[in-house]
């Protein structure tokens, strides 16, 4: 019984199971067993959830939780208020709820955790999915070459897009950029060090980064390449701001707008690339040739510029419905459970997912932007306090950097901070930041506790108590 409980208690243990098969929930064939056992690991996270809360009063130690516990209350209200007579709403309401206090108190909580090996953590789930988003790429991209015709309407070349062995073709760009990140991260001696661990070969990061930027320009996934660019920008920001002796409003602006130029080239640049190396492939496959509507098809996405039809994969279809349920729904918003019954109530069209029903259907549904998403089904009410506490974090990680910019050259702190920054990027037109069971949301979450940790570790604290009402609270909890 012991051993049993050391076990359900390694919460380092529970992160790095629930990563793993929310990964292994985007790969074909194993998906539905992979859902199987996420529903499992769920409970067990809830489980552990509810003893830090209870036992452990975490929520006395969590750096800024005081904003997240109030965004868990805000929607619960929400859940109450919207209520209906339809159960799979309201049962997923709740498990969105659920899902939300996992994300806070075992992922970003992790910096509640006294002695947790949070690096060697960081360490291992970046060599475990580089080498296993390595592998699925390589292997879809020899399937792909070698096998033309065989499986190009399910698995490996779909639509002129290549999509690997992932479930869809947006999951291969988000692990393949974030593969390229985490290779960036494995080769900061300090990180490695610190960690404990081995340096993996360079040989090996080079050929990950290679074959996962090839997949990368292959599939379809606008966000995936956005993330990326805007990653790369943010590292040679700091590394700008790190080389100057007197940092002024003047330089930071002047250099901020120049990156910004660069940035916007660049992204260009890449899309342009990506649209050839498509067309390329296509042409490959093709027995005679592309045609010039084919070709049109296949450079449509050059730029970014969301596609104005009434699809339901539309961004600006997607957007416009969401403004509308928000005017109608501002103050604790309609629910995530809810936002299907409600885009199909403002917009007036019915089957928008004819493949989907029930709890799918319901999970499925979301506008593609993760800010508008939390604002329109938490309202008013629960974006605030969401935004005080992304505010509030950045004003926790951001000082920590400035001070030690001078030697961070080594350090994966940096990294850290500028995928955090990317991803709210990439944010703007994906299904992320929260109310959604994937991998994209749950490395968002893991990526601010590591990084909440190693700000802690350098120094960041917030010491004294004050009161409200008579009642004590710690100042680190706002």
């Amino acid at each position: 019984m012991k051993k049993l409980k050391l076990v359900f208690l390694d919460t380092s243990l529970f992160r790095i199971s629930y990563m793993l098969c929310l990964f292994f929930c985007t790969i074909m064939y194993v998906e539905k067993a992979a859902y199987i056992m996420i529903y499992g690991l769920f409970v067990w996270g809830l489980a552990l959830t509810v003893y830090k809360l209870v036992v452990q009063k975490v929520y006395k130690k969590m750096y800024l939780g005081i904003w997240l516990i109030a965004f868990l209350v805000s929607f619960l209200i929400t859940t109450l208020i919207n209520i209906n007579l339809e159960f799979n709403t309201l049962a997923f309401n709740l498990f969105m709820l659920m899902h939300c206090a996992i994300c806070f108190f075992m992922f970003y909580g992790i910096n509640t955790e006294q002695g947790v090996p949070f690096r060697w953590e960081l360490y291992l789930v970046a060599r475990l999915f580089v080498y296993l988003s390595t592998v699925f790429t390589v292997v879809g991209l020899v399937f792909m070459l070698f096998t033309a015709g065989i499986f190009d309407d399910y698995m490996y070349f779909n639509g002129e897009v290549f999509k690997g062995f992932y479930t869809n073709p947006n999951y291969q760009g988000y692990v393949s950029a974030l593969s390229v990140i985490f290779c960036h991260m494995l080769t900061k001696p300090n990180f490695i060090v610190n960690s404990g661990q081995k340096r993996v070969s360079r040989i090996w990061l080079v050929s990950c980064i290679l074959f996962n930027c090839v997949a990368l320009l292959l599939c379809d996934s606008n966000g995936s390449l956005l993330l990326l660019v805007v990653y790369t920008a943010l590292i040679v920001l700091m590394k700008f701001f790190s080389m100057i002796e007197d940092l002024t409003p003047r330089k930071i602006i002047s250099r901020f707008a120049m990156l910004v130029i660069i940035g916007i080239v660049v992204l260009a640049l890449m899309m342009f690339v990506r649209v050839f190396c498509r067309i390329g492939v296509a042409a490959f496959f093709s027995d005679s040739g592309l045609s010039q509507s084919q070709i049109e098809d296949l450079s449509s996405d050059a730029l970014f510029i969301p596609s104005q039809d009434s699809g339901f994969t539309s961004r600006w279809f997607l957007w416009d419905a969401g403004v509308k349920i928000f005017r109608h729904n501002p103050i604790f918003g309609i629910g995530k459970g809810n936002l299907y019954n409600a885009i199909v109530e403002v917009t007036g069209k019915t089957n928008l997912y004819s493949h989907f029903e029930g709890l799918h259907l319901i999970a499925y549904t979301d506008l593609h932007n993760g800010f508008l998403t939390i604002l329109v089904t938490a309202g008013i009410v629960g974006a605030a306090l969401f935004a005080v506490f992304i505010v509030r974090y950045l004003m926790m990680i951001l000082p920590v950097w400035y001070v030690q910019r001078r030697i961070m050259v080594y350090s994966v702190y940096p990294c850290l901070l500028a995928f955090i920054g990317a991803y709210f990027c990439y944010a703007l037109i994906e299904k992320t930041v929260l109310f959604d069971l994937t991998y994209l949301v749950i490395s968002f979450w893991l990526i601010l506790g590591y990084t909440s940790c190693y700000a802690l570790d350098f120094g960041y604290m917030r010491r004294g108590n004050f009161y409200v009402f008579g009642k004590e609270i710690h100042r680190k909890l706002i």
